[in-house]
């Protein structure tokens, strides 16, 4: 798997930061709601709904935009069609401003390709999410870096 669908599959796996304490109508409690409604996304495999939850405005480090981030979603869906499992530890949402919130989370992934071999690895995720016109949270900027298993325990 190459860096740019790693990136991808993260964003996509992004969803389970949901778990945990957070009242919807607090900003916090928002961006975990939203994070929940991508973790649904991710776990029926359902690109579109990822794509909603993605921000027109959408760059990384890597020069990604929206629509290229979207694709290899769609592409790492339709590969791995056979099962991921992911298990994401959420280490902080910081609200910066009632608009803009900063998540850092580790994630594991495992799943099966082609080969039906298990493969896995484990990234450490930061994340901005931005409150849009439509009073939506959606995700800005992302960045991650390989980490050691330990930081899922």
């Amino acid at each position: 798997m190459n860096d740019v669908t790693r990136l991808a599959v993260l964003l996509a796996c992004t969803i389970l930061l949901a778990c945990g304490a957070g009242e919807p109508e607090t900003p916090e409690g928002q961006v975990r709601a939203r994070l929940a409604e991508m973790e649904q996304a991710a776990e029926a495999g359902d690109v579109g709904l990822f794509k909603e939850l993605i921000s027109e405005r959408y760059q990384d480090a890597l020069g990604h935009d929206k629509k290229q981030l979207s694709s290899y979603v769609t592409f790492h869906v339709l590969r791995n069609q056979r099962g991921r499992e992911v298990i994401l530890r959420l280490r902080d949402i910081e609200i910066v401003d009632p608009e803009r919130a900063a998540v850092v989370a580790h994630i594991g992934l495992a799943g099966s390709g082609a080969t039906s071999a298990l493969r896995g690895s484990v990234y450490t995720l930061d994340l901005d999410l931005e409150r849009e016109e439509d009073e939506s949270w959606r995700i800005t900027w992302a960045q991650w870096e390989p980490a050691a298993p330990a930081e899922l325990l």
